[in-house]
């Protein structure tokens, strides 16, 4: 019953897109209030050096409330329909190059007082990119508001959102409502407040070789192994059946993978036939003997580093649709299909010409799945070069080609005025998977109950349990608030607790401190309070922890951090062991080399009742020029008018022969 609701809203949404025609969108934030900058944008100087904070992000969608605003636009002549503002905001490249960078154009309209309804155009330097619309209203007691987001230059719709808000005896209930139409449009806030993708991609192992090129999971049984230091295992069928799938693993991966499965585990994996899960990009691999007339085939294979990827026992997920042109055969079976017109698929050994093949003067000979040597491949005459690629015996790019066979001897020709159509990638592609969430919130004092639930288009099912609890006391003045996160697929995900006015030394100095268990890290936060000046002490880490033990082993540090706060400037200092680990959680790049981070903002009053902000960030690393500079970015930003800003802005990069990355102006106007 739910699949079918996930399917009739996928549907009804494609109606809309049809209709909609060339209307753009873009997959943002789920907060409506919330710009994600992107890197070097104006916004992200302002968020970067904000106090530590709690942030309420909403989000939901819905299909029907969509249509019932395409109702109301269709009857505007009946509604009181007033422009009430709008605003424009631009930034251009000064240099190295001079151009347009981006620009953002929003429209707002009311209709009769109750529906507020908003207008985002995106623009870059190729031209109108994104275009979203915001709607915020009401509905009797309920309060409404969302989004939807379509692409332009792809001409697609990406994701919608809508929330509906309702006072419950004295209590605030929240239902939202969140659709996206594939894993591109699910942004990293996306995954912030749901998790990581959820809508897992399976496949059989014997249908691998159809999605050459995407990023799948694959399950099926170990028939067998080759081992030489690196390693081959066999799934669905043993060597040297060309039907089989094959997962490698480097030598050098090998003992990583033995750490966790246990030594030799192959051995014991191939005798019990035992069922596995890989999930890695689908690439290729070509023998030369072998397969229906011992001249060579090509089999699906992965090639394998981490341990994450692999699993024992089926894959959990969602079985994509696979949109094919037609039948689909792999080149070493062409010779089995002499006269007939279909699709293959193949990796280019070689492309020559122009020259006279087969009578055909002044065209190109497109050898598929192998050279001279190869007496099954399969030969495509071209009028002009493809431009295609020639790969090797490991292949990770594929072609395709749709004509009549003919057979020459015992090579599989398609002649010139035979051909009908060809494509660079593989034949078919995996339709993409949408996922919906809906989500329940009550919040009351001093409780928040959030409940996640989640549809692949495979029916509804409970995703994730979110308690937050806050002010409880404990004594003497001292509160804290906690948090538990709980998820169906992995259990608890995370543990937190914030305790508030700890220690009280004396002259008003006392200290909060937040502790954040997860899965992947542990952090432990102290922020100093002392009257005008506050601040924090961060340390970044994991714990070795043994769950059979229940002991703490080691404490692994990736780096620290100080923040101060003293009127309107703030000062952040980041020390980077783990640069990699450390920027996932204070979300600060590193570009390579880089270890040491220093950055000063200063918040102040300026003219027509504006601010003005100014920020500089420091970067330090192995590749830095005086006391060890590498990286440095600038941003001033100032009001014109009261409802006219600019700003401008510079990154400079000393690793670089030419260090100057970018020098960018621009303005915001109201209006």
């Amino acid at each position: 019953m739910f699949s079918a609701g996930c399917e009739g809203l996928q549907r009804w949404l494609g109606t809309q897109e049809r209709k909609i025609g060339r209307v753009p969108g873009q997959a943002a934030a789920s907060d409506s209030k919330l710009r994600l900058p992107q890197e070097g944008d104006a916004a992200d100087w302002a968020f970067r050096f904000q106090p530590r904070r709690r942030l309420a992000m909403k989000g939901g969608d819905v299909g029907k409330i969509w249509a019932g605003l395409a109702i109301l636009l269709l009857t505007l002549p009946a509604w009181a329909v007033e422009f009430t503002g709008g605003s424009f905001s631009a930034t251009v490249e000064l240099l190295p190059d001079l151009e347009l960078y981006s620009a953002e154009l929003t429209l707002q309209m009311s209709f009769a007082g109750m529906l507020e309804v908003e207008s985002e155009s995106k623009i870059y330097s190729d031209g109108l990119r994104y275009q979203n619309f915001y709607l915020d209203g009401y509905i009797g007691d309920w309060d409404l508001w969302g989004k939807i987001y379509f692409h332009a230059q792809e001409v697609r719709y990406q994701k919608l959102w809508l929330n509906a808000a309702l006072d419950l005896f004295g209590e605030e209930l929240t239902l939202s409502f969140n659709h996206w139409a594939s894993e591109d449009d699910y942004t990293s806030s996306d995954e912030d407040r749901f998790g990581p993708w959820p809508c897992r991609e399976v496949i059989s192992w014997d249908q691998a070789w159809r999605y050459f090129g995407s990023t799948i999971s694959v399950e099926g049984p170990v028939k067998g192994y080759y081992y030489t230091g690196s390693l081959k295992l066999n799934i669905g069928r043993d060597y040297p059946d060309p039907d089989r799938f094959e997962i490698y693993i480097p030598s050098w991966a090998v003992d990583d993978f033995e750490a966790v499965f246990g030594d030799d585990f192959w051995v014991d994996w191939a005798a019990s036939e035992q069922v596995i899960c890989v999930t890695d990009a689908i690439e290729g691999y070509r023998w030369t003997s072998g397969g229906p007339r011992n001249e060579g085939y090509s089999v699906a294979q992965v090639y394998l580093t981490d341990p994450e990827d692999l699993s024992l026992g089926g894959c959990r997920g969602t079985a994509p649709t696979l949109d094919c042109p037609g039948q689909v055969i792999r080149w070493f079976e062409a010779h089995l299909h002499d006269g007939e017109t279909l699709w293959i698929q193949g990796p280019v050994a070689s492309i020559t010409g122009p020259g006279t093949y087969y009578g055909y003067p002044n065209t190109y000979r497109v050898r598929i799945g192998g050279g001279s040597a190869a007496e099954n491949r399969v030969e495509v005459i071209m009028p002009s070069h493809p431009g295609w690629s020639t790969e090797g015996s490991s292949f990770d790019q594929v072609v395709c080609v749709y004509g009549t066979i003919t057979m020459h001897g015992d090579i599989a020709v398609i002649e010139l005025p035979d051909l009908l159509e060809t494509r660079e990638g593989p034949c078919c592609s995996p339709a993409p998977l949408p996922f919906i969430n809906f989500q329940v919130e009550l919040e009351g004092n001093p409780f928040t109950l959030t409940l996640d639930f989640g549809d692949c288009c495979t029916g509804f099912y409970f995703r994730r349990l979110l308690l937050e609890v806050e002010d409880l006391p404990l004594c003497c003045g001292v509160t804290f608030d906690t948090s538990l996160t709980f998820t169906k697929a992995q259990g608890l995900t995370e543990f937190a607790v914030d305790i508030y006015d700890v220690f009280p030394i004396c002259c008003g100095i006392s200290f909060d401190i937040n502790v954040t268990f997860t899965p992947e890290s542990k952090t432990l936060s102290i922020y100093p309070e002392w009257e005008g000046i506050t601040g924090c002490f961060e340390l970044y880490g994991d714990l070795s922890w043994d769950p059979g033990d229940f002991t703490i082993g080691g404490l692994e540090i990736w780096g620290w951090g100080i923040t101060c706060y003293l009127d309107a400037i703030t000062l952040t200092m980041i020390s980077a062991l783990n640069p990699d680990e450390v920027e996932d959680i204070v979300d600060i790049s590193f570009y390579s080399g880089e270890f040491e981070y220093l950055g000063l903002e200063y918040l102040g009053p300026g003219c027509c009742g504006g601010d003005v902000t100014f920020t500089a960030e420091l970067w330090f690393g192995e590749d830095g020029v005086l006391f060890g500079l590498q990286r440095t970015r600038f941003y001033l930003g100032f009001p014109l008018a009261g409802n006219i800003s600019a700003f401008l802005k510079m990154q400079l990069d000393f690793s670089d022969p030419t260090p100057l990355d970018w020098l960018d102006i621009g303005w915001d106007i109201d209006f």
